[in-house]
């Protein structure tokens, strides 16, 4: 799957109330008429893509933009606010005020601040180069700034904007009473909520289900969700707040149980039984968060970094470690068999876990380097057992690196998820 698959960069515009769009942005950008202008959630990730955008705005109508509303900050979803103020300029408008939840600007800080890191994660997560120095129009910060709820008026409409913390803390899901149509922001996806993505900071899962809480409270009739098709059924509507809700709430109790036993959090991992009416439900489909990534976020909520592992407390170096591991083997040979028989029996996981007593040690070593090339081949193996697009690319681009390739040269896994 490709990165514009999985931010679902469409090429289309649908009206769903009268003066309400959808515009093909990085996921569901929404436009909505005030009467005398026009509320943008989300500019998209500029260039071609946003000039399609403001394409598709103008043949729905010639209001002028009056609002540009982030729903959140992560990187893409605005990065074409330029575009946009342009465009009014060239059209002779005013130009349009930049409006974001108060703790968006402290993220931007952050990414500018580690933009080795956002380049190292976000190139292995969507296998696409990602700059270690993004243009600075990227980090354009609001004009106007809220914390609980903010109210922009017309003479068409009212439209709120409320905080929606989910995936992240700055989230702006956005209301409008007259039609009764919920833009649900990042956190409403109609899939597992994306809580826990390994390479990501803490997601708290109960304020998540707070929020959809909220929403569901508001009883709209149209569902605008970050990725797929709006719902405009209230049954179905309702199903898509409630049942991650159910699940998310489900997890956190099942798992403190298990924590208030003494488990530790791998145990946990593969103790629980899913009940099938819940995340069997095809709102949860796991193709960008996943139970196993839940897990890992509420046991963070409650724990440290420490695994339980004395070994772990004060580590040596990883390399130290590994080789003395290796000089610790009788016969590293028969490990590297032992790994290959359980790769002929098609048990990916558990040869990744024996090859790591060679893999990681250093390369000038016998058997290493065989170890490593097992270890890539396992890692593509695993690529098509796992249903997260997030945990397909990580095992893709791990193996290119494996194999000393850049990462994102390799075929890319197949794409097997399509937002609902």
């Amino acid at each position: 799957m490709g990165v514009t698959n999985i931010l679902m960069m469409k090429k289309a515009w649908a009206e769903w109330a009268p003066g309400v769009w959808t515009l093909g942005g990085q996921g569901n950008s929404l436009a909505v008429s005030t009467g005398e202008g026009i509320v943008l959630v989300d500019a998209g990730p500029g260039g071609e893509i946003t000039a399609r955008m403001i394409a598709c705005l103008r043949e729905c109508t010639d209001l002028p933009l009056s609002h540009i509303v982030y729903s959140h900050g992560h990187m893409g979803y605005n990065n074409g606010v330029r575009d946009w103020l342009i465009d009014a300029s060239e059209r002779g408008h005013p130009a349009p005020l930049v409006v974001a939840h108060a703790r968006l600007p402290a993220r931007y800080r952050r990414y500018r601040e580690l933009g080795g890191l956002g380049a190292y994660t976000n190139t292995r997560q969507f296998r696409a180069p990602f700059p270690v120095n993004p243009p600075a129009h990227w980090y354009r910060l609001p004009d106007i700034t809220y914390q609980d709820e903010l109210l922009i008026g017309g003479s068409l409409r009212q439209v709120f904007l409320m905080h929606a913390p989910s995936e992240t803390d700055d989230a702006t899901a956005l209301w409008l009473p007259d039609c009764q149509l919920l833009y649900g922001s990042c956190a409403m996806i109609k899939a597992m909520p994306n809580v826990g993505t390994p390479y990501r900071i803490y997601r708290d899962p109960m304020l998540w289900a707070d929020t959809l809480e909220r929403m569901l409270s508001l009883e709209p009739k149209i569902l605008v969700p970050e990725f797929g098709k709006p719902l405009n059924d209230p049954a179905e509507v309702r199903e898509a707040l409630t049942m991650p809700i159910l699940a998310l709430r489900w997890l956190r109790e099942q798992v403190v149980i298990r924590m208030n036993q003494g488990m530790q959090e791998w145990d946990i991992l593969h103790d629980l039984e899913l009940p099938e009416e819940i995340f069997g439900h095809r709102f949860l489909k796991p193709g960008y968060g996943c139970v196993e990534y839940i897990i890992h976020d509420i046991w963070r909520s409650e724990n440290g970094w420490w695994n339980r592992n004395p070994t772990m407390l004060h580590p040596c170096a990883p390399q130290d470690a590994a080789d003395a591991r290796y000089f610790a083997l009788p016969d590293p040979e028969r490990v590297l068999v032992q790994a290959q028989a359980l790769v002929q029996a098609g048990q990916w996981q558990r040869a990744l876990h024996v090859l790591d007593l060679l893999a990681l040690a250093s390369p000038n070593l016998p058997w290493v380097v065989d170890a490593r090339e097992l270890k890539a081949q396992c890692c593509d193996q695993r690529v098509a057992q796992v249903s997260t697009v997030v945990s397909q690319h990580l095992y893709k681009s791990s193996a290119e690196e494996l194999r000393g390739q850049a990462v994102g040269t390799g075929v890319a896994p197949a794409d097997r998820f399509e937002w609902t």
